[in-house]
Parts: C-alpha cells; sequence; structure tokens
C-alpha cells in the first residue's frame, strides 16, 4: 500500500484528492487529507457567503478537471443554476461545486483506496523516517507527501515602527473574522493595497451600506483591469518561446497587440492566449530577466492579468466617481494611532514626492499574500526550513521546486517524495496560482504520486 499525505485542504489539497479518487490503478493507495480549519472551508477565497464576491473566470474554463472543460457547466445546468459559458459565478457556488463533486467522488471510490480527512495542523516533518509530526501528538507515515498549503495572509509594511499593528481598529487581512460586522457604517477607512483583495472589500461595504470615505493607497495606485467580452486571439506561444529575454517577449506581445486591434479583437484576448504559456516561458528566463521583469514591468502586467468580472467594476467604479473612495499612488512612510484622532498615515505621493497625510478610524491590509517564505510565521514551514528541507525562492516568490513540483533542499537536491503544488510554485510558474492552472498541476502530481500515467477515468455528472 503507498501512504499519500496532503498537507492543506484549500482548492490545490481538494484538486489533489479528487485526482488521486479518478486515477485508475492495480495498486492500493491510503490518502490522507489534513487540516488545520474546517474541512469543508476550501480555503480563503471560497469561504465567503457573499453573494456579490464572484469569481476572477468564467464558467467556461473553471472547471476542476483539465480533461474535462465542461464540467463546471455541466454541473451547473443538472443543478439549474442559471449561467452563460462567459458568466462569473458566486465563489460560494464553486465552494458547493467541488464539495458536491468530491463527495461523489468518495461515494462511488475504488476499494483500492482508502481516504482519511482529519482536522489536525503538520508541525513538522521527519524525512528520513518519512512521518509528519502533528500538532500536540502524533504522526503520520508518507511514501509521498504533497505540501498544498495555498496561500498566505499579508505581511505587514516594513515601516520603523509598527506599534498600530497592535491595534484593535487594525485588520491584518481583509478575511478576518468578524471584520465587517465590527464596523458601524460610519468609519473612515484606509485600505492598503487597491487589488482584487481591495475590490473585494469594498464590494463588502458597499454590500452593508458603509457610508464612511474610504481611502486607498498602493506604490502604483492602479485597479484591476475589468473583464469585457472579445473576440478570442489565436495561440502564439511558440513565437514567445524563442525568446530569452523580457525585453524580446515584449516585443512580440506588442505586435500581437497591434494585429488584435487590426482584427477587432482586444488585449484581454491577447494576454488570455498566453496565459496557458506563462509557466513555461517564465521557466526558460534566467533569473535576472525575471528580476527586471518584477521590478519594471509587474505592476503593469498583474493589472491587465488579474481582472475583475464588470459586475463588480460597477459598484467600485460608481465608488470612484461619487467620492466614497480615494485612491493614490505612493509609499506609505509611517502610521501612527492615539486615542482622540485614530490612525495619521504619513506616505509620499508617487507622482510628485511629496509628503501627505490622512487620517483613519480604520486600517484593512489588503495587499495580497505574503509570498517570501524567510518572512512566514508559520510553525512547519519555520521547521522545514530550519532543516534545509524547503528553501525559499531567491526572489521572494514562493519556494524553490521543479516545474513538477518536487520540492528542491538548501542543498539542491530535488526531492524525490515531497512536492508542492499551486501558490508556493509561483517561482518556477510564476502562473500558478488560479484553478485553470492549479487543475493542470492537480492531474500531473496525481499520476506522479501513483506512479500511474494511463488515462483517467471519467466522471459524469449524470
Amino acid at each position: 500500500m503507498k501512504n499519500i499525505v496532503i498537507i492543506g485542504g484549500g482548492i490545490s489539497g481538494y484538486l489533489i484528492l479528487m485526482n488521486l479518487l479518478r486515477t485508475p490503478g492495480a495498486q492500493r493507495l491510503n490518502v490522507v487529507l489534513l487540516e488545520k480549519e474546517r474541512l469543508d472551508r476550501l480555503g480563503v477565497p471560497y469561504e465567503t457567503t457573499e453573494e456579490a464576491h464572484l469569481l476572477n473566470v468564467p464558467v467556461s474554463n473553471m472547471s476542476a478537471f483539465s480533461d474535462d472543460k465542461n464540467h463546471f457547466a455541466d454541473w451547473l445546468l443538472k443543478n439549474a443554476i442559471d449561467f452563460t459559458p462567459l458568466s462569473f459565478m458566486p465563489r460560494k457556488i464553486y465552494r458547493q461545486y467541488i464539495l458536491d463533486i468530491f463527495n461523489h467522488l468518495m461515494k462511488y471510490k475504488s476499494e483500492l483506496i482508502n481516504v482519511s480527512m482529519l482536522q489536525a495542523e503538520a508541525v513538522d516533518v521527519d524525512m528520513e523516517g518519512k512521518n509528519v509530526l502533528l500538532n500536540g501528538a502524533g504522526q503520520l507515515s508518507f511514501d509521498q507527501l504533497i505540501m498544498a498549503t495555498g496561500t498566505f495572509p499579508p505581511g505587514h509594511l516594513a515601516l520603523k515602527n509598527n506599534d498600530y499593528t497592535h491595534s484593535a481598529n487594525y485588520f491584518p487581512s481583509a478575511w478576518q473574522p468578524g471584520l465587517m460586522d465590527s464596523l458601524k457604517g460610519l468609519e473612515e477607512i484606509f485600505i492598503i493595497g487597491t487589488g482584487l483583495t481591495m475590490t473585494d472589500t469594498i464590494i463588502s461595504l458597499h454590500k452593508r451600506g458603509h457610508k464612511g470615505k474610504v481611502t486607498a493607497i498602493s506604490r502604483h495606485g492602479l485597479m484591476p483591469a475589468v473583464h469585457k467580452k472579445c473576440i478570442p486571439y489565436p495561440c502564439f506561444g511558440e513565437d514567445m518561446r524563442k525568446q530569452v529575454t523580457i525585453l524580446g517577449m515584449f516585443g512580440i506581445l506588442k505586435k500581437h497587440l497591434k494585429q488584435a486591434a487590426i482584427i477587432g479583437s482586444d488585449w484581454r484576448a491577447v494576454t488570455d492566449a498566453l496565459r496557458p504559456h506563462i509557466p513555461q516561458l517564465w521557466n526558460q528566463l534566467a533569473e535576472v530577466e525575471r528580476k527586471a521583469f518584477i521590478e519594471h514591468l509587474r505592476h503593469r502586467w498583474e493589472v491587465c492579468r488579474h481582472r475583475m468580472p464588470e459586475e463588480c467594476a460597477l459598484i467600485v467604479h460608481s465608488w470612484l466617481a461619487t467620492g466614497k473612495i480615494t485612491m493614490y499612488a505612493g509609499r506609505i512612510r509611517q502610521i501612527s494611532e492615539s486615542a482622540e484622532a485614530g490612525f495619521c498615515i504619513t506616505y509620499i505621493q508617487e507622482k510628485t514626492q511629496l509628503i501627505k497625510q490622512l487620517k483613519a478610524d480604520v486600517i484593512i491590509n489588503c495587499m495580497g499574500p505574503l509570498t517570501d517564505y524567510n518572512l512566514i510565521v508559520h510553525d512547519l514551514i519555520r521547521n522545514l526550513m530550519q532543516k534545509g528541507v524547503i528553501c525559499a525562492d531567491p526572489l521572494g516568490l514562493g519556494l524553490q521546486c521543479s516545474a513538477e513540483g518536487a520540492l528542491i533542499q538548501q542543498d539542491g537536491r530535488v526531492s524525490d517524495c515531497f512536492y508542492t503544488i499551486g501558490a508556493p510554485a509561483k517561482g518556477t510558474l510564476w502562473e500558478t496560482t488560479a484553478v485553470p492552472e492549479i487543475r493542470v498541476q492537480a492531474k500531473q502530481l496525481a499520476d506522479r504520486v501513483t506512479g500511474m500515467h494511463k488515462p483517467l477515468l471519467q466522471y459524469s455528472n449524470s
């Protein structure tokens, strides 16, 4: 019997487990999924109950399985849920979809596969004895281990004085339990970050009728672009693969952007056509080229690549138009708090370099997940880093691993039994945090850890 342990019960962990349940073979599998929080939580993005918190990818590209692109659409149809292929569904509906399919696969799984779901925290790994050590007591033996820990909460700003982080009015994450319920509706709110997490926060405030002024700041002051229906653009990955520099790649990209405009398409279609090829393109870039992209182009790319649905944009843009929210480009230099005046935020405007100040009653950190594993405060990560079992990506994007997800130790050895999937692999693959990419990794990793490379069993929605 082969023992497989999955650490993490978010979307990555579930997709791995579901692919294992669909993998044929004669060998017996004993699979254990460990999750510290509630086992049906499915991670922070899918825990929301807000109807207006939507997926950022349309129905047509949100199947849980890479070999069945219509799977999500078929499930929606079966459950009489209104949609079109271009609909952006509520994230709570997607959570329901994943759990429903998982329960179905468990009900009809092979007798050769045993699955255990444990609400427990993994705090260390004994690689020599091949045991996962659990918090409190106990351990689990493994032949193959998968770290599907997903993303981590944002880090704090790198300020000289971070005393403000101890305030009851500072929320280190937009997803902190009880945040919205703690607001009275009149507070002046300061948001750190202007990306997709900020848009989720504005939508939540809007639904609750918040009347207080909101201010948001980020280095470049850019908000996510908006999804828009457009004519599909043909694949041009082969052209890009001939380039080994960021300058060369963006030269090809500009050429195709011009061509898209000529045929009546849109830059969105061009970026979507490029998306499936990004892991390979990123992997072939030298570290100096990756660093150049991060320093000079990342903020522009992220705005175009990680777009928000039109339904969300309508709310955010209406807030901007009416002055309910103001956005700035700048660098925060100091945050102080007093009982009488609340928070005082000092920042430098990006364009003028002038020093400005503003006041707020509440601060919400929407900077996005912390990806530098040297800074992550987490028992399992800390213990594995200290022992050299895992090591941080040199650009602070995740963990060092192979293109197949095999973790790389600090001595440079590539593990043959310890893997990762999703967000921790960003340094190697870049495009690795959304379902369209994670489902491909999940299938490939399920094949790898079982030694199976046969066609997958098909699942029917009937």
